[in-house]
């Protein structure tokens, strides 16, 4: 297989999916380009309290809110790479990702009420080429500003070019506080359900949402899921549920995991073994953790998908937002609908008699740009 890269963008894809989202990922729908940067449009959703800085600018806290929050955000992604290699590429908008050396910025937060959420979201939608929407839920130590620009950096390396949405629980933004995160997570469940619950009525028939859920957040998404109404196992109307390095039990996850399969048309597990986040959570909490692969947990209905091999982060937890090799293949997974038997950079792999996949080492490819310092 031909492997390509557009600039910067995070890994190595075919020559032939790339050129399959040319033409429309040259003109997304959430996302403009200026010389300096890449200007993303992320539409929010919050269970966090409104809060205003002297100079009454809105933010959010740290703080329950008495109900769900709506808004819109303007990220500016600063565009650094200009690669003489993206001459041998089709081009795109996307041209690097951002240092984290203040290379991406919030330009504007502006709440809305829900219905012009909604309004919005949907005329997004109906500009995309696939009609997709997705959604980002982050985990532990997350604060609102974070969690808008980590949704836009995602968008910006995958690349993604539909409309783009940031759900954030009000997690308290502390190591330390890592324990009242976890009652903070549980107490999310509910406005989290009515979200998704809104979200699933109020776009056209047919869209294609796509949830990343990361870290802790897996919590607050699982648990909501299994309280959405019986008809969604009918309709099944997310498209993708991927879920990132969950900080969710081993036993938990296998009582929630049935109404996500149900009402969902493909979901996929990332699980890394070099995972210290992880590995803590499970000294708290006394059980293996679902996104820990030393013992990779393997379910009939979801695709469970080993990053050991190409994880080379300090922590190796948030592999699912800067990963060239993950990134690669999560493009696959969002915008072709790629099972991953057909991604053929995974490896199959038993454990146990049960069957799931691998990255088995770092494609030379990625490796190469990876080297460059591009």
């Amino acid at each position: 297989m031909d492997l390509v890269y557009s600039g910067k963008v995070t890994g190595a894809l075919s020559q032939q999916l790339v050129e399959a989202y040319a033409e429309s990922l040259q003109d997304p729908v959430a996302a403009q380009q200026t010389e300096e940067s890449t200007n993303w449009k992320v539409l929010y959703a919050t269970n966090r309290s409104e809060e205003r800085n002297p100079e009454g600018m809105i933010g959010y806290a740290n703080e329950f809110g008495s109900s769900l929050q709506y808004g819109t955000g303007k990220i500016q992604i600063s565009r650094k790479n200009h690669s003489d290699l993206k001459s041998k590429v089709i081009q795109t908008i996307w041209q690097g990702s951002p240092s984290p050396e203040g290379q991406v910025e919030i330009n504007s937060l502006a709440a809305i009420p829900e219905v012009n959420f909604f309004e919005d979201l949907n005329e997004m939608i109906a500009r995309s080429p696939q009609k997709d929407v997705l959604l980002f839920v982050h985990g532990f130590n997350v604060n609102f500003p974070s969690a808008v620009k980590r949704a836009a950096q995602i968008a910006n390396e995958l690349p993604f070019n539909g409309a783009v949405v940031c759900y954030s629980w009000p997690s308290q933004g502390g190591v330390e506080k890592y324990l009242l995160d976890g009652q903070v997570a549980q107490a999310s469940v509910d406005p989290m359900s009515q979200f998704l619950e809104s979200l699933v009525k109020s776009v056209p028939p047919g869209t294609k949402i796509n949830i990343v859920v990361h870290s802790m957040g897996n919590r607050v998404v699982m648990r909501a899921m299994n309280r959405l109404p019986d008809a969604f196992a009918e309709s099944k109307p997310f498209q993708n549920i991927v879920l990132a390095a969950p900080d969710v039990g081993v036993s938990e996850f296998r009582k929630l995991a049935p109404a996500i399969i149900a009402q969902s048309q493909r979901v996929t597990l990332y699980s890394g073994s070099g995972d210290m986040a992880l590995a803590a959570s499970q000294a708290v909490n006394q059980e293996r953790r679902a996104g820990d692969s030393r013992d990779p947990l393997i379910m009939e209905g979801v695709e469970t998908i080993d990053v050991s091999a190409v994880d080379t982060s300090f922590m190796s937890h948030s592999y699912y937002g800067s990963n060239r090799a993950v990134l690669s293949d999560l493009f696959a997974l969002l915008k072709q609908n790629s099972s991953a038997t057909d991604r053929n950079w995974l490896v199959s792999k038993d454990y146990e008699g049960k069957h799931y996949w691998a990255f088995e080492k770092e494609p030379p490819e990625i490796k190469k740009v990876r080297t460059a310092g591009l």
